[in-house]
């Protein structure tokens, strides 16, 4: 594990590098009470030192002219925001949220993704053990009306006075009660109140490691792997997977990261290695560097091939708009070693990662871009998405009628594809997702995401 020394704030566990950190809460200078003037200076000192793009900070700036931390935040990386270089990738949360999400996969919500297609709200993903699995919602469903206490209303009208749905799904605290009304794929519509409790996200869902057979020659096995975090409790479905991906024999696989917005560095690098079972030591898979002022700081993480590591000898990666960060870096850093496609929707283009900033006596994070990431060709800079990039990049329907993983799938029967014939059907355009976007298609996202929002938008 890395260790970076902290100055104005103890660098801890980053949304996308490996735990580390300084000396344990050091703080900034100024006593270990806590108040707004103080959480201010804090990320104002802390953005001069460590941000990735200090050159695009405002050169004079008077804290006192906003009214909290956040505020400040938004207006310093306001000049990397319109370049797409940080689209609030840098944010204030707690240190508590924080390290419910990255170390334990934890949220408190219903327990369900979303995204809105013509003022509409459709669910992609539904979390087993969830407030809303247990009520009866699954992938597919349409959710037409909401209950905050007051009589349901439709969906439309909501969108059109709350675009986030932030105040229709209200806060993130236990015993919230939403009244949902709902079409669920194929059946009758429904209606149920809903409570907020503590969703724990399974990492990999239930059926996501599976072996596949290629269309083309039944014989050959493909590993199926979906993933929807890169959490610390993914590590160890991760493992569990590869060990009977390699007891057979697979040299073909789909990696399903369509909605997986990233997380802990550290967990893309196990990735990296258990697909490096033909690599040598001294094969380079990510190079992570900092601003000029922390070059020192950069370095260059290797192969480490694991008793559970395979040799790949084509990847397809299901991607959406929402697949980024983490996801990317794993992307990109195989791409010189394997034969890779991404198949669905380009990527979001997030090659920058955060570190994790606390300051003693104040329950805040700060979550910084400090980092960007190349892989061994030197390849970076994807900000707006890889397939601008790659080889291969094959355009395929995310069928929110059929798992991800069903062969008949979009995504996944293309993906199944070009594992067998290496072309795609039909080739991605690099600006598919402004197009989407153009066409009414978009994710539900609060104006000040929690670090599960962040990492996962749509989720409640």
């Amino acid at each position: 594990m890395s260790r970076i020394p902290g100055s104005a704030a103890a660098l801890v566990c980053s949304l996308m590098a490996a735990c580390g950190g300084g000396d344990g809460g050091n703080g900034i200078a100024g006593g270990s009470s806590c108040s707004e003037a103080r959480e201010k200076r804090f990320v104002l000192e802390t953005a001069r030192e460590w941000y990735l793009f200090r050159e695009l900070l405002p050169g004079d700036v008077d804290p006192d002219r906003y009214a909290t931390a956040a505020e400040l935040l938004d207006a310093l990386t306001s000049e990397a925001r319109a370049g797409s270089m940080d689209r609030f990738f840098s944010y204030v949360t707690t240190r508590q949220a924080d390290d419910a999400m990255f170390q334990e996969g934890q949220f408190v919500g219903l327990g369900f993704r979303s995204h809105i297609e013509d003022d509409r709200l459709w669910l992609t993903d539904v979390f087993e053990d969830s407030p809303a699995a247990d009520g009866g919602l699954s992938r597919g469903t349409e959710i037409t009306h909401v209950d905050s206490g007051s009589g349901f209303v439709p969906m439309g009208t909501l969108l059109e006075e709350d675009p986030g749905l932030e105040e229709a799904f209200g806060p993130a605290t236990e015993g919230v009660e939403r009244g949902l009304r709902f079409v669920p794929p194929g059946g009758a519509p429904g209606e149920a109140v809903f409570t907020k409790a503590v969703v724990t996200i399974p990492p990999v869902p239930a059926g996501g490691a599976r072996i596949l057979a290629l269309p083309s020659n039944p014989s050959v096995p493909v590993g199926y792997l979906s993933l929807r975090a890169f959490t610390t409790t993914a590590e160890a479905p991760l493992r569990e997977a590869y060990a009977e991906f390699r007891a057979q024999g697979v040299e073909y696989f789909i990696v399903d990261l369509r909605y997986n917005g990233g997380g802990l560095v550290r967990i893309a690098e196990i990735i990296g290695d258990l697909n490096g079972g033909g690599r040598d030591d001294s094969d380079v898979f990510l190079q992570t560097m900092f601003n000029a002022a922390k070059s020192g700081q950069n370095s260059v993480r290797r192969f480490d091939p694991q008793p559970e590591s395979v040799a790949p000898v084509r990847i397809a990666f299901i991607t959406t708009g929402l697949t980024a960060s983490a996801s990317e870096i794993v992307i990109n850093s195989l791409a010189p070693w394997a034969e890779v496609a991404i198949v669905g929707e380009d990527t979001l283009g997030k090659p920058v990662g955060q570190s994790g900033f606390d300051v003693s006596g104040c329950d805040i994070r700060l979550r910084l871009i400090t980092m960007r990431f190349a892989n061994a060709d030197d390849r970076s800079d994807y900000y707006q998405g890889l397939a601008g990039i790659l080889p291969f990049a094959c355009r395929a329907d995310d069928d929110l009628l059929r798992h991800p993983g069903d062969e008949a799938e979009g995504s996944t029967a293309e993906a199944l594809a070009w594992l067998g014939t290496g072309a795609c059907t039909e080739v991605l355009p690099p600006d598919s997702g402004f197009r989407k976007a153009a066409a009414g298609y978009r994710v539900p996202q609060a104006r000040r995401p929690a670090p599960v929002q962040a990492l996962m938008p749509g989720i409640f």
